[in-house]
Protein backbone atom coordinates (compact mmCIF):
# COMPACT_ATOMS: atom_id res chain seq x y z
CA UNK A 1 0.00 0.00 0.00
CA UNK A 2 0.98 3.74 -0.76
CA UNK A 3 1.66 5.46 2.03
CA UNK A 4 -1.35 7.46 3.31
CA UNK A 5 -1.38 11.48 3.29
CA UNK A 6 -4.62 12.03 5.15
CA UNK A 7 -7.12 10.56 7.71
CA UNK A 8 -10.24 11.41 6.16
CA UNK A 9 -12.27 9.27 8.41
CA UNK A 10 -10.83 10.34 11.81
CA UNK A 11 -13.04 9.79 14.92
CA UNK A 12 -15.52 7.41 12.20
CA UNK A 13 -16.38 3.62 12.50
CA UNK A 14 -16.25 1.23 9.71
CA UNK A 15 -17.89 -2.03 9.62
CA UNK A 16 -16.41 -4.37 6.86
CA UNK A 17 -17.88 -7.58 6.08
CA UNK A 18 -15.84 -10.51 4.87
CA UNK A 19 -12.33 -8.57 6.29
CA UNK A 20 -10.08 -11.35 7.59
CA UNK A 21 -9.12 -11.30 3.75
CA UNK A 22 -8.86 -10.08 0.30
CA UNK A 23 -10.32 -7.27 -0.65
CA UNK A 24 -12.26 -6.92 2.96
CA UNK A 25 -8.87 -6.91 4.61
CA UNK A 26 -7.37 -4.29 2.31
CA UNK A 27 -10.70 -2.17 2.90
CA UNK A 28 -10.26 -2.35 6.31
CA UNK A 29 -6.43 -1.29 6.66
CA UNK A 30 -7.00 1.21 4.33
CA UNK A 31 -9.85 2.88 6.08
CA UNK A 32 -7.60 2.42 9.73
CA UNK A 33 -4.76 4.45 8.33
CA UNK A 34 -6.99 7.16 7.05
CA UNK A 35 -8.39 7.27 11.14
CA UNK A 36 -11.11 5.28 10.76
CA UNK A 37 -12.16 2.51 13.86
CA UNK A 38 -12.62 -0.44 12.39
CA UNK A 39 -15.32 -3.55 12.99
CA UNK A 40 -13.39 -6.82 11.13
CA UNK A 41 -16.44 -8.83 10.64
CA UNK A 42 -15.98 -12.51 9.59
CA UNK A 43 -17.23 -16.22 9.50
CA UNK A 44 -14.57 -19.06 9.92
CA UNK A 45 -11.25 -17.59 9.38
CA UNK A 46 -10.90 -16.06 12.99
CA UNK A 47 -6.81 -16.44 13.26
CA UNK A 48 -7.13 -14.11 9.89
CA UNK A 49 -9.03 -11.61 11.66
CA UNK A 50 -7.25 -11.33 14.89
CA UNK A 51 -4.32 -10.60 12.24
CA UNK A 52 -5.94 -8.06 10.27
CA UNK A 53 -6.95 -6.50 14.13
CA UNK A 54 -3.01 -6.75 15.34
CA UNK A 55 -1.70 -5.51 12.12
CA UNK A 56 -3.93 -2.35 12.28
CA UNK A 57 -3.25 -2.09 16.18
CA UNK A 58 0.20 -1.94 15.17
CA UNK A 59 0.25 1.09 13.00
CA UNK A 60 -1.86 2.82 15.89
CA UNK A 61 -5.41 1.95 14.82
CA UNK A 62 -8.40 0.60 16.62
CA UNK A 63 -9.91 -2.58 15.29
CA UNK A 64 -11.83 -5.29 16.73
CA UNK A 65 -12.84 -8.56 14.97
CA UNK A 66 -16.79 -9.75 15.25
CA UNK A 67 -18.27 -13.41 14.16
CA UNK A 68 -21.12 -13.51 12.31
CA UNK A 69 -22.60 -15.94 9.92
CA UNK A 70 -24.33 -13.90 7.43
CA UNK A 71 -26.12 -16.55 5.46
CA UNK A 72 -27.95 -17.33 8.59
CA UNK A 73 -31.13 -15.58 8.50
CA UNK A 74 -30.25 -13.78 12.08
CA UNK A 75 -26.53 -13.18 11.29
CA UNK A 76 -26.93 -9.84 10.60
CA UNK A 77 -28.81 -8.70 13.94
CA UNK A 78 -26.05 -10.93 15.49
CA UNK A 79 -23.35 -8.71 14.02
CA UNK A 80 -24.98 -5.44 14.64
CA UNK A 81 -25.62 -6.83 18.21
CA UNK A 82 -21.92 -7.18 18.58
CA UNK A 83 -20.91 -3.82 17.01
CA UNK A 84 -23.05 -1.85 19.27
CA UNK A 85 -21.24 -3.78 22.71
CA UNK A 86 -17.88 -1.99 20.86
CA UNK A 87 -19.12 1.54 19.14
CA UNK A 88 -22.22 3.42 19.51
CA UNK A 89 -21.90 5.14 15.92
CA UNK A 90 -21.32 4.04 12.34
CA UNK A 91 -20.14 5.95 9.62
CA UNK A 92 -18.98 3.67 6.59
CA UNK A 93 -20.32 0.32 6.10
CA UNK A 94 -18.88 -2.29 3.44
CA UNK A 95 -20.41 -5.42 2.76
CA UNK A 96 -17.41 -7.27 1.51
CA UNK A 97 -18.13 -10.79 2.06
CA UNK A 98 -18.51 -12.90 -0.60
CA UNK A 99 -17.40 -16.69 -2.45
CA UNK A 100 -16.54 -17.27 -5.97
CA UNK A 101 -18.03 -21.15 -7.18
CA UNK A 102 -17.60 -21.61 -10.87
CA UNK A 103 -19.54 -24.32 -13.02
CA UNK A 104 -21.39 -24.55 -16.03
CA UNK A 105 -25.11 -23.73 -16.29
CA UNK A 106 -25.54 -27.46 -17.16
CA UNK A 107 -24.20 -28.66 -14.22
CA UNK A 108 -25.46 -26.10 -12.11
CA UNK A 109 -27.31 -27.03 -9.17
CA UNK A 110 -29.47 -25.00 -6.73
CA UNK A 111 -27.24 -25.25 -3.06
CA UNK A 112 -24.45 -23.48 -5.75
CA UNK A 113 -26.75 -21.14 -6.94
CA UNK A 114 -28.48 -20.57 -3.75
CA UNK A 115 -25.02 -20.25 -1.80
CA UNK A 116 -24.19 -17.35 -4.24
CA UNK A 117 -27.53 -15.31 -3.64
CA UNK A 118 -27.30 -16.15 0.07
CA UNK A 119 -23.64 -14.02 0.61
CA UNK A 120 -23.86 -11.70 -2.65
CA UNK A 121 -27.45 -10.31 -2.34
CA UNK A 122 -29.46 -11.51 0.61
CA UNK A 123 -27.00 -10.58 3.25
CA UNK A 124 -25.78 -7.46 2.15
CA UNK A 125 -29.63 -6.19 2.68
CA UNK A 126 -30.03 -7.56 5.88
CA UNK A 127 -27.06 -6.19 7.14
CA UNK A 128 -27.74 -2.70 5.48
CA UNK A 129 -31.00 -2.89 7.10
CA UNK A 130 -29.69 -3.68 10.26
CA UNK A 131 -27.03 -0.64 10.36
CA UNK A 132 -29.62 1.40 8.63
CA UNK A 133 -30.64 3.09 12.02
CA UNK A 134 -26.81 3.75 13.02
CA UNK A 135 -26.15 4.88 9.24
CA UNK A 136 -28.95 7.66 9.41
CA UNK A 137 -27.71 9.30 12.72
CA UNK A 138 -24.34 9.89 11.21
CA UNK A 139 -24.77 10.73 7.42
CA UNK A 140 -23.47 7.23 6.77
CA UNK A 141 -21.95 6.00 3.52
CA UNK A 142 -22.41 2.51 1.79
CA UNK A 143 -19.98 1.20 -0.55
CA UNK A 144 -20.92 -2.09 -2.37
CA UNK A 145 -18.74 -4.22 -3.85
CA UNK A 146 -19.37 -5.93 -7.28
CA UNK A 147 -18.15 -7.57 -10.44
CA UNK A 148 -18.00 -7.12 -13.99
CA UNK A 149 -19.14 -10.36 -14.18
CA UNK A 150 -22.90 -9.08 -13.38
CA UNK A 151 -22.71 -7.79 -16.87
CA UNK A 152 -20.48 -9.53 -19.34
CA UNK A 153 -20.76 -13.06 -19.60
CA UNK A 154 -17.94 -15.38 -18.19
CA UNK A 155 -18.59 -18.99 -18.80
CA UNK A 156 -19.01 -20.85 -15.16
CA UNK A 157 -19.44 -17.13 -13.37
CA UNK A 158 -23.42 -17.36 -13.50
CA UNK A 159 -24.46 -17.95 -9.95
CA UNK A 160 -22.09 -15.35 -8.91
CA UNK A 161 -22.59 -12.63 -11.76
CA UNK A 162 -26.48 -13.24 -11.50
CA UNK A 163 -25.84 -12.93 -7.63
CA UNK A 164 -23.98 -9.31 -8.29
CA UNK A 165 -25.97 -8.79 -11.09
CA UNK A 166 -29.23 -8.20 -8.40
CA UNK A 167 -27.03 -6.39 -6.11
CA UNK A 168 -26.23 -3.46 -8.91
CA UNK A 169 -29.76 -3.36 -9.23
CA UNK A 170 -30.46 -3.02 -5.18
CA UNK A 171 -27.46 -0.41 -4.82
CA UNK A 172 -30.29 2.00 -7.58
CA UNK A 173 -33.05 1.48 -4.76
CA UNK A 174 -31.08 1.58 -2.26
CA UNK A 175 -28.79 4.82 -3.18
CA UNK A 176 -32.46 6.64 -4.27
CA UNK A 177 -34.15 5.72 -1.24
CA UNK A 178 -32.09 6.51 1.81
CA UNK A 179 -30.05 9.25 0.40
CA UNK A 180 -33.26 11.33 1.65
CA UNK A 181 -31.93 10.31 4.89
CA UNK A 182 -28.64 11.34 4.53
CA UNK A 183 -27.08 7.94 4.02
CA UNK A 184 -24.90 7.57 0.59
CA UNK A 185 -24.42 4.46 -1.19
CA UNK A 186 -22.01 3.56 -4.14
CA UNK A 187 -20.09 0.38 -5.21
CA UNK A 188 -17.11 -0.69 -7.05
CA UNK A 189 -17.61 -2.97 -10.20
CA UNK A 190 -14.57 -5.24 -10.04
CA UNK A 191 -12.40 -6.87 -12.61
CA UNK A 192 -10.04 -10.09 -11.40
CA UNK A 193 -9.05 -9.01 -7.99
CA UNK A 194 -6.09 -11.50 -6.61
CA UNK A 195 -7.58 -12.60 -3.56
CA UNK A 196 -6.42 -16.32 -3.74
CA UNK A 197 -9.31 -17.79 -5.58
CA UNK A 198 -7.14 -17.88 -8.73
CA UNK A 199 -4.93 -20.72 -6.91
CA UNK A 200 -7.72 -23.21 -5.80
CA UNK A 201 -9.19 -22.79 -9.80
CA UNK A 202 -7.87 -25.40 -12.62
CA UNK A 203 -7.76 -22.91 -14.82
CA UNK A 204 -6.11 -20.26 -12.59
CA UNK A 205 -3.11 -19.67 -14.73
CA UNK A 206 -4.96 -18.97 -17.85
CA UNK A 207 -7.22 -16.67 -16.59
CA UNK A 208 -3.89 -14.42 -15.26
CA UNK A 209 -2.71 -14.86 -18.72
CA UNK A 210 -6.36 -13.58 -20.48
CA UNK A 211 -6.25 -10.74 -17.72
CA UNK A 212 -2.66 -9.59 -18.24
CA UNK A 213 -3.36 -9.36 -22.32
CA UNK A 214 -6.60 -7.73 -21.79
CA UNK A 215 -5.42 -5.13 -18.87
CA UNK A 216 -2.73 -4.52 -21.49
CA UNK A 217 0.07 -5.29 -18.75
CA UNK A 218 -1.50 -3.94 -15.82
CA UNK A 219 -2.50 -7.87 -15.09
CA UNK A 220 -4.75 -9.40 -11.95
CA UNK A 221 -5.52 -6.77 -9.67
CA UNK A 222 -4.09 -6.66 -5.77
CA UNK A 223 -7.09 -6.19 -3.05
CA UNK A 224 -5.22 -2.52 -2.25
CA UNK A 225 -5.76 -1.86 -5.88
CA UNK A 226 -9.35 -1.84 -4.98
CA UNK A 227 -9.35 -0.20 -1.19
CA UNK A 228 -8.14 3.09 -1.95
CA UNK A 229 -11.39 3.77 -4.70
CA UNK A 230 -13.76 2.29 -1.61
CA UNK A 231 -12.25 4.63 0.26
CA UNK A 232 -12.68 7.55 -1.94
CA UNK A 233 -16.69 6.63 -2.58
CA UNK A 234 -16.67 6.82 1.37
CA UNK A 235 -14.83 9.88 1.68
CA UNK A 236 -16.47 13.42 1.86
CA UNK A 237 -14.98 14.77 -1.83
CA UNK A 238 -17.11 12.19 -3.48
CA UNK A 239 -20.54 13.43 -1.76
CA UNK A 240 -22.40 14.52 -5.24
CA UNK A 241 -21.51 10.54 -6.27
CA UNK A 242 -24.91 9.11 -5.47
CA UNK A 243 -25.61 5.14 -6.65
CA UNK A 244 -22.72 4.73 -8.84
CA UNK A 245 -20.99 1.31 -9.56
CA UNK A 246 -17.87 2.46 -10.61
CA UNK A 247 -15.83 -0.28 -12.71
CA UNK A 248 -12.06 -0.68 -11.66
CA UNK A 249 -11.37 -3.65 -14.19
CA UNK A 250 -7.94 -2.34 -15.78
CA UNK A 251 -9.93 -1.56 -18.47
CA UNK A 252 -10.30 -5.81 -19.39
CA UNK A 253 -14.43 -5.50 -20.73
CA UNK A 254 -13.09 -2.95 -22.95
CA UNK A 255 -14.44 -4.48 -26.32
CA UNK A 256 -13.62 -7.99 -25.04
CA UNK A 257 -13.96 -11.26 -27.05
CA UNK A 258 -16.29 -13.34 -25.33
CA UNK A 259 -15.12 -16.55 -27.27
CA UNK A 260 -11.36 -15.56 -27.18
CA UNK A 261 -12.18 -15.49 -23.63
CA UNK A 262 -13.68 -18.89 -23.33
CA UNK A 263 -10.44 -20.41 -25.15
CA UNK A 264 -8.09 -18.47 -23.42
CA UNK A 265 -9.50 -19.36 -20.36
CA UNK A 266 -10.81 -22.72 -20.53
CA UNK A 267 -9.62 -24.25 -23.83
CA UNK A 268 -11.67 -24.84 -27.05
CA UNK A 269 -12.79 -28.74 -25.31
CA UNK A 270 -12.12 -27.97 -22.14
CA UNK A 271 -15.52 -28.66 -19.33
CA UNK A 272 -15.62 -27.29 -16.10
CA UNK A 273 -15.41 -29.27 -13.09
Amino acid sequence: MTAIQCRRFEGQVALITGASRGIGAAVARRLAAEGAAIAVAYNEQAELADEVVRSIERDGGRAVALQADLTDRKGASTLLKAFSEHFDRLDVLVPAAGNAEIKALEDMDVETWQRSFAIHLDAVLEVAKAAYPLLKQSSGRVVLLSTVGAQAAFTGFAAVGAAKAGLDSLLQYMASEWIREGVRCNGVSCGTVDTGILERWEIGPRVRRFVQKKTVGLGVAQPDDVAPIVAFLAAPESRYVVGQMMVADGGMTLGIDFEEWVHEAYGKDARLR
